[in-house]
C-alpha cells in the first residue's frame, strides 16, 4: 500500500525525465520519510495541551476536543479533518494521502488502519489511485480494522474487530468480516460524549 513522496500529490509526478534525476528524486523521497517520522514522533512525546500547534504546523483541522493518542500515525501534511469529541486510539495509522475527514464523537479502536492510496495491480506500471475516506458521526470502529480507499462509514455505524471494509456503510448498519458483510442493524440512538485524553491510554 505504502508508495514514495513523489506520489504523495495526486496527479502529481515529480519524476519527469529532464527535471529531476532518479538520485535527486530517492533523495527527496528520503527527505519526506524522515519528516514524517519526526511529526509522529514529536507527536508522540508532546502533552495533549501542545499537540494543537503541531496539528497548525501539519495543517490538519483537528478540533481540541478530538483525542489523538500517542503512536497514531500520520502519512501526509494536510488532508485530515477530525471532528468534536472523537477518539482515535494508539496504533491507529492514517493514510491521508488523498484525504480523511472523520466527525464527531467517532471511536476509532487502537491498531486500526486508514488507507487511502494503493496501486493498480491490473496497470502495467503499477500506478496509484486513491480516493478519500469519509467517517460521520458516532461511527465505531473496533480493534484492527482495515478501512480501504473510497469507503464512507455512515452516521452510527459499526465495524466489527479484524474487519477489512471495501464498500461504504450505511448509517447505523453493522459490518465484520473479511471483506467485510452486513451484520445487523446498530440499535439505539447515541447520546455518548467521549473522553479518554490520558497518556498511554488504550
Amino acid at each position: 500500500m505504502i508508495v514514495g513522496a513523489h506520489l504523495a500529490v495526486p496527479g502529481r509526478d515529480t519524476r519527469i525525465p529532464g527535471l529531476m534525476s532518479s538520485r535527486s528524486s530517492r533523495v527527496v523521497d528520503q527527505l519526506y520519510f524522515l519528516g514524517l517520522a519526526a511529526i509522529n514522533t514529536i507527536h508522540g512525546l508532546l502533552p495533549f495541551v501542545l499537540r494543537p500547534l503541531l496539528y497548525k504546523v501539519c495543517r490538519f483541522d483537528i478540533d481540541r476536543s478530538a483525542t489523538l493518542q500517542g503512536g497514531v500515525r500520520f502519512f501526509h501534511v494536510g488532508r485530515l479533518s477530525v471532528g468534536e469529541g472523537t477518539l482515535v486510539n494508539r496504533g491507529v495509522y492514517l493514510d491521508n494521502r488523498a484525504g480523511i475527514r472523520i466527525g464527531r464523537q467517532v471511536s476509532i479502536a487502537h491498531d486500526t488502519k486508514i488507507y487511502t492510496m494503493g496501486h493498480d495491480p491490473h496497470d502495467e506500471t503499477f500506478a496509484t489511485k486513491g480516493q478519500e475516506v469519509r467517517i460521520d458521526d458516532y461511527a465505531v470502529v473496533f480493534a484492527g480494522a482495515m478501512i480501504m480507499p473510497g469507503v464512507h462509514l455512515g452516521e452510527g455505524s459499526v465495524v466489527m474487530a479484524g474487519s477489512v471494509v471495501t464498500k461504504s456503510v450505511p448509517p447505523y448498519r453493522m459490518v465484520g468480516g473479511n471483506p467485510a458483510v452486513d451484520i445487523g442493524e446498530r440499535r439505539g440512538t447515541p447520546k455518548y460524549r467521549l473522553d479518554r485524553r490520558f497518556w498511554l491510554a488504550h
